[in-house]
């Protein structure tokens, strides 16, 4: 029979340092009791990879919150796709509470929560200077969609989540998708393409030349309106505007429209 980890029992990481259980769960949709809260943001401090922008210790779950524990669940648990929410007993908690801290900087420079690498920067006022979407709106929603570039489908160099229609080339990922209000998680095709690059490139056009973003494309000077205009439309989360909003006015992406 299975041993089911008992919440009272304090768990020590490799340095002897205790980490208190949490008794409700952390996180998107869930009940965020300040206590364990404030357990969580501690943990995500010290356990996100390094270097990171720090997660305020508030005991408050808020959008930086939920996004931290993607960044988390992405890199270090290769969840896909992460649930931005921390249960008491899960995989998500245990990683957080046991496992080492990560002293040396990721090889990678993706994966770092709060961070742009300059290539992404250079993509994204490329493409503002290409097809006129705001660069701010880029970085948000490449930040958004892909946990800080680490989580996206596998060998799909698409880091915004982009469907495949037709004979496009394609891969099949797991997604989380917004139904009725409630949160689901479901199996679709999303674009598969050759680089990065190019992933930015039709991520523009997709934005300026589909009918369906005419509403936000005519906000473009704009990028909170631009934010609002893409919720219902480009994501099925109803939150997806506020989400992009936080994270331009937290991470000031706004000076790369200029």
């Amino acid at each position: 029979m299975a041993l089911v980890p008992d919440q009272n029992v304090m768990t020590v990481d490799e340095q002897g340092r205790v980490a208190p259980p949490i008794f409700a769960a952390v996180g998107r949709g869930v009940e965020n009791r300040p206590g364990d809260v404030f357990v969580i943001q501690s943990l995500l401090n010290d356990r996100l990879p390094r270097p990171h922008s720090e997660v305020p210790v508030t005991g408050t779950s808020d959008i930086g919150t939920v996004l931290a524990i993607e960044a988390f669940q992405a890199v270090v648990l290769r969840m896909v796709p992460p649930t931005g929410r921390v249960e008491p007993g899960s995989a998500t908690y245990y990683a957080l509470a046991a496992r080492p801290l990560v002293q040396e900087a990721r090889p990678a420079s993706t994966g770092h929560f709060g961070r742009v690498p300059a290539e992404v920067v250079e993509a994204a006022i490329s493409s503002r200077t290409k097809w006129s979407v705001p660069a701010s709106i880029t970085l948000a929603q490449w930040a958004v969609e892909s946990a800080w570039g680490v989580s996206m489908p596998t060998d799909s160099n698409n880091p915004f989540g982009i469907k495949a229609v037709g004979d496009q080339p394609a891969v099949e990922s797991r997604t989380r998708e917004v139904v009725s209000g409630e949160s689901i998680t479901i199996s679709a095709k999303f674009r598969k393409f050759a680089t990065l690059a190019e992933a930015f490139d039709q991520h523009g056009r997709l934005l300026a030349t589909a009918r369906v973003y005419a509403a936000a494309m005519a906000k473009k000077d704009d990028p909170e309106a631009f934010a609002d205009a893409l919720t219902g439309v480009y994501a099925t989360d109803p939150q997806y505007g506020t989400t992009l909003k936080y994270v331009i006015k937290t991470y000031n992406f706004t000076i790369h429209d200029k």
